[in-house]
């Protein structure tokens, strides 16, 4: 098994090593629930001094002689690799000067990206590559279509790559876990701002909380018990009929958002340690969705969503709910995404919420964890690229580039609420980010695995493990079919 897991409380530390980008908060003990930032009025506080320390790649100095970097990208993400020009727009402008560092220390031109929907840009790598042309240097498009092409032979080993430093803090701690073997072909790092934005994790309603009088989130999650049943414990009776009409609806007040989706479940069941399907070292294929743990954490996600009196169940409210009821104050607790968090929306809510990490499944558990949802980026190269040299500088240079400057300029934008950050917030959602698990079973998933079945095998949970040893047959079939493909000697 390859190194998976990856300290919460460690995480944290990350932070200070970003001295430009953040600094401590307070401290990390709240006195308010209302007050995420952990200070109240006439409370002295101190923040620490920004870390001087700073981490930054090692590649060498290269000259390319002018030679351009050709990227392709989905339409489905709030910024793009590439920015033509300054606006004034924090992210923007901090993605303009990255590309104008990258290209001034290299001697490269980074092209305008060509942007399409996902399911365009796997056709245009697809046909390019068919026809023996390289045509594109580096691609950013849907994580479960990629692993469809992946799967197909159409990408690079970034094992083959130089430069590439996997161990550092700019790529997701967890990539080797989506290796096949000795070839790795997807690969997540800060350079892939819509991984950051698509990453699941809780929000909570801190103003409803203290009228509530509920504990302090942050201090549970320090400690530890930040747990899925205690969210089933704080939302299953929240539930007041506000407008007074006798039933469920918009006008209410709800201790959960019940929404299942495939992705959105596959985050909790990483969240509670459970996992989908594993690849050995030698090519085994394992299932631990159907040992007992995974089959505990479904039976808990279950129990929240489908037997929770306080949660608002509504199957098309998915995004309904993340950008109406939640930022209206209706919602005590909900699963979002990072990227939600700049929509007007979010910015404009009157009450003030806080940023926790998916829940664990028990207290028992050391770390907490989270995914990125299937519709984010990931970064793959077409198998017919001539220009390794320059892609692995590149990629490298620009992911701690990225990493150092565009992750937390993001990050204190997505935290703006009416003119002020809660420095608590940061730090979590910072530590959330370093959190996140990617692996061979998710990321090759592509629809025929079992992340898309999760929202049907949970509405039954005392037919959990009937129904998924009844899908069990087909899916090892379609990973075994994965495996040969990427296994082949001509990858």
């Amino acid at each position: 098994m390859k190194n998976r897991h990856i300290g919460f409380l460690y995480a944290a530390a990350a932070v200070l090593l970003c001295g430009s980008i953040l600094s401590c908060g307070a401290d990390a003990k709240t006195k308010d629930s209302s007050d995420p930032s952990g200070t109240s009025a006439g409370t002295d506080t101190q923040t620490a001094e920004p870390a001087e320390t700073t981490l930054t790649d090692a590649v060498p100095e290269l000259d390319f002689g002018g030679t351009s970097l050709r990227t392709i990208q989905q339409e489905q993400a709030t910024y793009y690799f590439y920015t033509d020009t300054e606006n004034g727009e924090p992210v923007n402008d901090v993605i303009f000067q990255r590309n104008r560092h990258t290209e001034e220390r290299f001697n490269v031109v980074i092209e305008e990206s060509t942007v399409d929907v996902y399911s365009t840009v796997s056709s245009l790598v697809r046909n390019a590559v068919t026809a023996g042309e390289d045509a594109y240097d580096l691609v950013l498009s849907q994580i479960f279509k990629s692993g469809s092409d992946a799967a197909a032979g159409y990408f690079y080993d970034w094992y083959e790559l130089p430069y590439i430093d996997l161990s550092m803090p700019w790529y997701t701690k967890s990539i080797n876990e989506a290796a096949v073997g000795d070839k790795l072909f997807m690969v997540e790092s800060d350079l892939s701002l819509s991984y950051t934005q698509q990453t699941w994790m809780m929000l909570y309603n801190a103003t409803k909380a203290s009228a509530l009088d509920l504990p302090d989130f942050y201090e549970m999650v320090d400690n530890g018990t930040w747990t899925i049943d205690k969210l089933y414990e704080y939302s299953s009776t929240a539930y007041s009929d506000v407008n007074g009409d006798g039933t469920q609806d918009d006008g209410d007040f709800y201790g959960f958002a019940a929404t299942p989706g495939g992705c959105l479940l596959t985050g909790y069941l990483y969240a509670g340690e459970g996992r989908l399907v594993e690849v050995s070292d030698d090519l085994a294929l394992s299932y631990p969705i159907a040992e007992e743990h995974s089959i505990d954490v479904l039976t808990k996600i279950s129990r929240l969503f489908f037997d929770n009196p306080g949660a608002i169940k509504k199957t098309d409210a998915l995004r309904g709910t993340r950008m109406s009821l939640f930022p209206k104050g209706n919602i005590l607790f909900e699963a979002m995404q990072a990227g939600d968090l700049i929509l007007d929306d979010m910015r404009q809510m009157d009450d003030m919420f806080g940023v926790l990490p998916m829940p664990k499944y028990d207290e028992s558990q050391s770390e907490y964890y989270t995914v990125v949802d299937g519709g984010a980026d990931i970064m793959t190269i077409p198998i017919t690229v001539t220009q390794t040299e320059m892609i692995g500088a590149v990629v490298e240079a620009m992911s701690a580039e990225s990493w150092q400057n565009v992750t937390g300029t993001y990050i204190d934008l997505a935290l703006e609420q009416k003119g002020t950050r809660d420095e608590r917030s940061v730090t979590m959602l910072r530590s959330i980010l370093d959190s996140r698990i990617i692996d061979f079973g998710y990321l090759y998933d592509s629809g025929s695995g079992y992340a898309l079945k999760l929202e049907t095998l949970v509405k039954n949970a005392d037919q959990l493990k009937s129904s998924i040893d009844k899908n069990i047959k087909a899916v090892n079939k379609f990973y075994e079919g994965v495996l040969d493909t990427l296994t082949s000697s001509e990858n």
